[in-house]
């Protein structure tokens, strides 16, 4: 019966992988099939332009998430199917991530005002903000706490779709280029409808109305969460607004452009990490890691080799002319798809489930010191580039990295002790 107890736990983890691939795979393959259009419509110098703003919003986005997709997820898994506290959970976090919601504005409010780079396309980055601030009402969390991700996922792909279709029916021409997050806003509209419909059709938890000090609570919970991915997106992002400040949009575009052929090559990684978390948590199956590294690092490994040798082919065929100088940082770029995979499955997933959670935060929050460390004695020695950049991310994750799978085995061993 244990034997087919576990069977069952280890089905429903495949199937929630399946379905977090699918997810995630939407995510970056829709928009990934008008990214070769848009900087061909585009132009080097707007997209550009949707390049920082995409940076920017990366930091937005942390903070409205502020770590919930972790200690949501955890706090889900932890309520075992009871329908009221999923409700509190859910409505809680909805109610914190609006207050969250509410500071980004005015922060955003203050840089296009007084930042020039900014103040001229202060429209884009309003209707981009919007789309950001949508994602509050999709709980994602709740669906990873309670292993049931094809809820969440069929309707995110269809959203992605629409956008997709957006896309390619409306811009047509360099001036259209303010569509884009028109399209994003109607895509995420779309998913959250869709997703509350199901919620409260097969009623999944209950509607709750959570008091303010219990949403405050939810931040509280989550603020280790939220220090470890803003650690670990600081350094991943900053890398493009610090050289969105200092190069013109033309010459951004290509580290733009390298950047979003190597982000979805690492983002293949995110749904075996994110599906495995709440499994770890309860089954504590180190062995079942360590398989899968074992298993997909070689592979890894080939890919990026033979991406090297064919990286100026695959970004003329992507992207199309004008981009060449791209070539160059894919390569330099390389390392950081072939190290993402251990560096996620020894963060949240492993630590978690030893109980070191604050080592997973400790160990991205080195990594960003050790980032911005670099960063400015680049800058110092006038040596702040495309290249260097890359090559400073892939040692930034090789810190974190370290320190994780220490870590690691420093607990495993004393448990064995």
């Amino acid at each position: 019966m244990h034997n087919k107890a576990n069977l069952s736990k280890e089905r429903i983890l495949a199937k929630n992988t399946l379905m977090l691939y699918i997810m995630q795979i939407s995510t970056y393959v829709f928009p990934l099939l008008s990214f070769p259009y848009l900087t061909r419509v585009l132009g080097a110098d707007k997209y550009g332009i949707v390049v920082l703003a995409n940076s920017v919003m990366a930091y937005f986005t942390l903070l409205i998430e502020f770590g919930f997709i972790l200690s949501g997820t955890n706090s889900c898994s932890k309520a075992d199917g009871d329908k009221s506290k999923l409700g509190n959970i859910t409505f809680g976090i909805i109610e914190a991530k609006f207050f969250l919601l509410l500071l980004g504005a005015i922060i955003l409010a203050f840089i296009c005002i007084f930042v020039d780079k900014f103040k001229t396309q202060k429209l884009f980055f309003i209707l981009s903000y919007i789309g950001v601030g949508l994602t509050i009402f999709i709980p994602d969390y709740l669906f990873r706490g309670i292993e049931q991700m094809s809820i969440i996922t069929y309707r995110v792909v269809l959203s992605k779709a629409i956008y997709t279709v957006f896309i390619f029916a409306c811009i047509r021409k360099d001036s259209d280029y303010l569509l884009i997050p028109v399209a994003t806003i109607a895509a995420n509209i779309i998913a959250v409808l869709l997703t509350w419909i199901e919620i409260l059709r097969k009623k999944i938890i209950e509607v709750k109305l959570v008091r303010l000090h219990e949403s405050f609570e939810y931040l509280k919970d989550s603020s280790t969460f939220f220090l470890s991915r803003v650690a670990s997106s600081f350094y991943t992002t900053l890398n493009t607004l610090l050289l969105g400040l200092k190069f013109p949009s033309i010459a951004l575009a290509q580290y733009g452009v390298a950047n979003t052929l190597t982000s979805t090559c690492r983002s293949m990684m995110n749904p075996i990490a994110d599906s495995i978390y709440p499994y770890m948590v309860k089954q504590k199956n180190y062995r079942l890691v360590k398989k899968i590294v074992l298993i997909l690092e070689p592979i890894i490994c080939i890919g990026c080799f033979i991406l090297w040798f064919i990286a100026g082919p695959v970004i003329r065929i992507v992207c199309g002319e004008g981009y060449d100088n791209a070539v160059p940082i894919l390569r330099a770029m390389l390392p950081l798809i072939i190290i993402t995979l251990p560096t996620y499955m020894f963060g949240f997933p492993v630590l978690g489930a030893l109980g070191k959670i604050k080592w997973a935060n400790i160990s991205v929050v080195i990594g960003a010191i050790f980032h911005v460390v670099i960063i400015l004695l680049l800058f110092f020695i006038n040596k702040l580039n495309f290249i260097s950049l890359s090559i400073l991310s892939f040692f930034t994750e090789v810190v974190v990295c370290s320190i994780r799978v220490y870590i690691t085995l420093k607990t495993i061993k004393r448990g064995h002790n």
